[in-house]
């Protein structure tokens, strides 16, 4: 069950699923009967970023809210999920009917390739390099509210 109430222990959704439903009938995205895994899915995610500033209190069971986080000059209130974040997190839903977005194994994209009496193949990822995938629309929404790692 979703939980999007920051003041409850059980808070565990930025984003409702309402949000998610208005978010795709604006795109015309066909949501599944059943979005509330594609929310946590989404939240998975969301809780590996490195935010800017930090929890708004050592018990909240989510990053957000935050305090100490500035956009454009101003401080964010303290007790407020940002729009920003509540948005990304309906584009990972959507990104995660296809599958899951914290997949243990990943394949590198090629990078070359060329066939010449045997078949060579060059990754994209050096050997022993690990593949991380990336929603780099995601980064742009979220956009100073979000540090590298």
């Amino acid at each position: 069950m979703i939980n999007t109430d920051i003041t409850s222990p059980d808070f565990n959704s930025y984003a409702s699923e309402s949000d998610l439903m208005t978010f795709a009938q604006a795109r015309d995205i066909a949501l599944p009967e059943k979005t509330a895994p594609l929310l946590i899915r989404a939240m998975d995610y969301l809780e590996g970023l490195s935010w800017y500033g930090h929890r708004a209190s050592a018990t909240q069971p989510l990053s957000w809210p935050r305090a100490g986080v500035y956009v454009d000059g101003y401080q964010l209130p303290d007790d407020e999920i940002p729009r920003a974040v509540i948005n990304a997190q309906c584009m990972l839903a959507v990104e995660a009917i296809e599958g899951d977005l914290l997949a243990s194994v990943r394949e590198a994209p090629v990078k070359s390739e060329s066939v010449s009496g045997a078949v060579s193949t060059t990754y994209a990822i050096p050997d022993g390099g690990v593949f991380t995938p990336s929603y780099p629309a995601v980064m742009v929404v979220l956009g100073d509210l979000v540090g590298g790692r």
